[in-house]
């Protein structure tokens, strides 16, 4: 009596299990597995609209991730840029051949901890400007919003959240969290 009672239990409590298991959302899964979710710019962008995931992006149409950023500091024009790009350059803070992938530049001026937002495609940037590169092509020219969080830096790394929206016909895109090493040009 004791033994089926046991086993009673016991396939009550895998059937309960497994339906548990078995009536989960499939998006909720996908979001665990993978860390993070599709991300869809529009106009009218805020702080609030950036993805709390690790930095990826669209670029032309196509999903790419950015093994090489970095945030660089140009003498002589005092231009601050921030770069997303497919490679790394052959050495350290060095020029990238052929580049692909996207910046955030402020002409003149620094990119200081805090927020930066351009919410609308037709906002004027004053200093700021942003584009992408495809492989052998020039850089985009598509409207964009944007917004930057500066979380925190030192001189070796700059780390924040984005998320640039390109009116392209491909809807191309950057976004997440991100960490990028200094670099005094």
């Amino acid at each position: 009596m004791r033994k089926t009672k046991l086993w009673v239990s016991l396939l009550i409590f895998v059937f309960i299990v497994s339906f548990i298991g078995c009536n989960k959302d499939p998006k909720q899964e996908k979001q665990t597995v993978t860390g993070k979710t599709e991300f869809g710019g529009k106009d009218g962008i805020s702080v609030s609209d950036i993805p709390d995931y690790t930095i990826s992006g669209n670029l032309n149409g196509r999903e790419v991730q950015f093994p090489y950023i970095v945030f660089e500091k140009w003498r002589g024009s005092n231009d601050n840029v921030l770069i997303f790009s497919l490679s790394k350059p052959s050495q350290p803070c060095g020029f990238i051949d052929d580049f692909q992938g996207f910046q955030l530049i402020n002409k003149g001026n620094s990119i200081n901890q805090g927020e930066w937002v351009k919410s609308k495609f037709d906002d004027d940037p004053k200093t700021y400007q942003s584009f992408f590169r495809v492989s052998g092509g020039d850089r985009s020219n598509a409207n964009w919003d944007c917004a930057l969080v500066i979380e925190s830096s030192d001189n070796k790394t700059v780390k924040g959240k984005i998320a640039i929206f390109f009116n392209d016909d491909k809807k191309s895109w950057v976004a997440g969290k991100f960490e990028a090493s200094i670099c005094n040009n």
